[in-house]
C-alpha cells in the first residue's frame, strides 16, 4: 500500500493530539504508549517510529497544549489592558467550566508535577511555555499591582495551584470555594475587604 507524501507527518500530529488530551486526563504516567496508539488509531509496535521515548512525546504534546490554552484563556482580550484584562482572565481560568475540562483545560494543573520528573527535554519545553506566558501577562497586568513580573508568576502559580486544588477534592461546595478565594486573591483590591488607598 502506497501512502501519500505526508502520510508519517499526519500520523505523528494525530498521535501528539491524542496524547496531549490523555496525559491531561489521565496523567503522564497514568496513560501508556498502547493506551496514546489506540487512541490514535495505530498500532503500538509504531510507536518508535515517531518518537524514541514517551517522555519525548510529552515534550511534544506540551507546545500543543500551551498554546491552546493560551489562545482559550487570551482570546479577544487583544484590546484589553490592566483590570479589566485581569478580571476576565482570571474569571474564565478559575472557573467551574475550566475546572471540570480536564482534557480539554491547561495542561499546567493536570501536568506540572509529571514534567518535573519527567526530564531535561520536557522541563525545557514546559520552562519556554511559562517564560512566555508570564511575559505576556506582566504585559497586560495593572500598573499600580505591584512589579509586573513578579505579579504576573504569582498569578499564575495561583491559577495552576487553585485548578489543582479544586480538581482534587471530592467536595463539590469546597471545590467551589477554592475557585472563589483564589478569584478573590488574584485580584485582592477588589475583595470586599480590601483597603482603601
Amino acid at each position: 500500500m502506497r501512502y501519500a507524501a505526508d502520510h508519517k507527518e499526519r500520523t505523528h500530529a494525530r498521535i501528539v493530539e491524542e496524547a496531549s488530551r490523555l496525559f491531561k486526563q489521565g496523567g503522564f504516567t497514568g496513560v501508556g504508549v498502547d493506551a496514546v496508539m489506540k487512541a490514535a488509531g495505530l498500532t503500538p509496535g509504531g510507536f518508535y517510529a515517531h518518537f524514541h521515548s514517551k517522555e519525548v512525546l510529552l515534550a511534544e504534546t506540551l507546545p500543543l497544549a500551551l498554546r491552546r490554552m493560551r489562545q482559550w484563556l487570551l482570546r479577544g482580550l487583544e484590546g484589553e489592558r490592566e483590570l479589566a484584562w485581569l478580571r476576565e482572565v482570571v474569571r474564565r481560568y478559575l472557573s467551574r467550566t475550566h475546572r471540570d475540562a480536564v482534557a480539554e483545560g491547561c495542561p499546567m494543573p493536570a501536568l506540572t508535577s509529571d514534567v518535573g520528573r519527567a526530564g531535561a527535554l520536557a522541563q525545557e519545553t514546559f520552562e519556554t511555555h511559562l517564560r512566555d506566558l508570564a511575559a505576556e501577562f506582566a504585559a497586560r497586568m495593572p500598573s499600580a499591582f505591584g512589579p509586573p513580573r513578579e505579579r504576573a508568576l504569582a498569578t499564575i502559580a495561583l491559577f495552576v495551584g487553585g485548578v489543582m486544588l479544586a480538581r482534587g477534592v471530592k467536595d463539590r461546595k469546597l471545590s467551589g470555594q477554592i475557585l472563589r478565594a483564589c478569584r478573590l486573591l488574584a485580584i485582592p483590591e477588589e475583595a470586599p475587604h480590601a483597603p482603601s488607598r
